[in-house]
């Protein structure tokens, strides 16, 4: 649009004197003639009328503003190229504010490289980040996949991160990372310990982000096989969730979906470890009837676009997480050494079952070969292992794989096989014997190890100690 207008401004003063002489009797070819003539200040003659009058004053602008244009370019394309040659440039594409935010945060790594439009092109960079429409970007990405070809893509999408095919394409879904840095950050285990792992926690609210809190909750929020955290959903829209999960009830901790309202369950928000308000729609005045309502000393509220809760009586029992602020910082969105390590994760079985050489190349070559729910099940795997990592901590029990007893191996091990059955069970896989005579069917679903730890053959929980023990010397001492 910018640039339609930047061209008409241009070509009004040759449109005006075209118009004008013509009008005044000129032959055509003499009149298209002067008139261009008149961005270089040669038309010398009187104006036979206004419209050429106007023109020959404006011709001399357009012309100054023409070179400024194409300076301008110029100096974008020269910074571009720099930025491109120190190997880390990140081209972001997508309508403002937040490509503007992005760029601020990324400093000397990024390149503008504008708004999507007919004539938008790729510009030469390292990776790309596409914000804004998710029509838009899938379109920009399929109209150029063959030049983003080898480049890591970052796309924002509402769709699950395993819901691509390329391996290149990563989807940023800010509520996504919002949930993942949340379940970190609030250290649930904590919380868990003192409630003897039998804890309630309510969402209210359960649009995308809701959601996306409570896929990373069930598949984080794992610190005893014993455990029994209740979910407690207040949200309209948490039916269709429900319907589109149906393996859900197979999980451990339950998921209860309420269809009441939650100042009809007063007494279950009371009881509860953890009050997520979720709901962005008319948010202050939803935290202030909580307030008012509730004695509970801590409210968790997830807040975007700059709402303050300052004026509020009771703020101080307000823990705020500013999420579309933290979601958009550059490292959260990119997450880089997450991806590292599923990556090098995924290398170093393909060295162990494979015989794969241990190379840059074959790493990048291993991910490749995987279709999208195995790459994220490695990107699962590693992103447990920080809140295993947490829990052993506040245990006292040794990083180091080769000091661990056979008691926390196993007590390790069996929590594993818990986060494992539930990425599968959340990706709506079934227990089942395969008709192919293998573990598992892909394209019905089915796997046969999707059973309780203690029903596993031992060469099934040999596979899981395996696990803990690599995930232990390799991610946490080598990256």
């Amino acid at each position: 649009m910018k640039q339609n207008l930047k061209k008409s401004v241009l070509l009004f003063p040759f449109i005006l004197g075209v118009t004008g002489l013509l009008n005044s009797g000129m032959p055509v070819l003499d009149s298209l003639f002067q008139s261009f003539e008149m961005y270089f200040l040669n038309y010398v003659a009187t104006p036979p009328n206004l419209l050429v009058e106007i023109a020959r004053w404006t011709a001399p602008l357009a012309t100054a503003s023409g070179i400024l244009l194409v300076l301008s370019r110029l100096k974008k394309s020269f910074r571009n190229y720099i930025l491109f040659r120190r190997g880390n440039s990140i081209a972001v594409y997508g309508p403002q504010p937040h490509r503007q935010e992005l760029l601020d945060g990324l400093a000397k790594r990024g390149i503008d490289a504008g708004d999507y439009g007919s004539d938008s092109t790729v510009v030469r960079a390292h990776d790309y980040l596409l914000l804004g429409d998710q029509a838009e970007t899938i379109r920009f990405y399929t109209d150029n996949r063959r030049m983003l070809s080898g480049h890591t893509v970052y796309m924002q999408s509402e769709l699950p991160a395993q819901s691509v095919s390329d391996a290149q394409l990563r989807l940023f879904c800010p509520e996504e990372t919002t949930a993942r840095l949340y379940w970190k950050q609030i250290d649930t285990y904590q919380i868990s310990v003192q409630n003897n792992h039998k804890l309630r926690i309510v969402f209210v609210g359960f649009g995308t982000l809701g959601q996306q809190l409570l896929n990373y909750a069930l598949l984080d929020n794992i610190f005893n096989p014993d455990q029994a955290i209740e979910y407690h959903i207040f949200g309209d829209k948490s039916g269709r969730y429900a319907a589109t999960h149906p393996e859900l009830d197979k999980i451990g901790d339950p998921v209860i979906f309420h269809t009441g309202q939650w100042y009809e369950n007063l007494n279950l928000l009371e009881e509860a470890a953890l009050v997520l308000v979720c709901e962005q729609t008319d948010q202050f005045k939803l935290v202030q009837n909580m307030l008012f309502a509730l004695t509970v000393p801590v409210i968790d509220v997830f807040t975007a676009n700059g709402i303050t809760f300052d004026l509020l009586e009771g703020k101080k029992r307000l823990r705020i997480f500013p999420w579309q602020q933290l979601a958009w910082e550059p490292a959260n969105i990119f997450s880089s050494s997450l991806f590292e390590q599923a990556m090098e994760l995924n290398l170093h079985y393909a060295h162990l079952y494979s015989n794969i050489t241990k190379t840059p190349e074959n790493r990048n070559a291993e991910w490749a070969k995987l279709d999208s729910f195995t790459r994220y099940s490695n990107v699962s795997a590693a992103d447990y292992h920080d809140i295993r990592l947490n829990m052993m901590k506040h245990l006292g029990w040794p990083e180091n794989s080769e000091e661990l007893d056979s008691e926390q191996l196993e007590f390790l091990s069996e929590l594993e096989h818990i986060r494992w059955c539930r990425y599968h069970q959340l990706n709506n896989w079934k227990p089942g014997i395969p008709e192919n005579g293998k573990a598992k069917d892909p394209a019905r679903r089915i796997h046969r190890d999707l059973i309780p730890y203690a029903d596993l053959t031992e060469a099934e929980k040999q596979k899981d100690r395996d696990n803990i023990l690599l995930l232990l010397s390799f991610l946490h001492n080598n990256l």
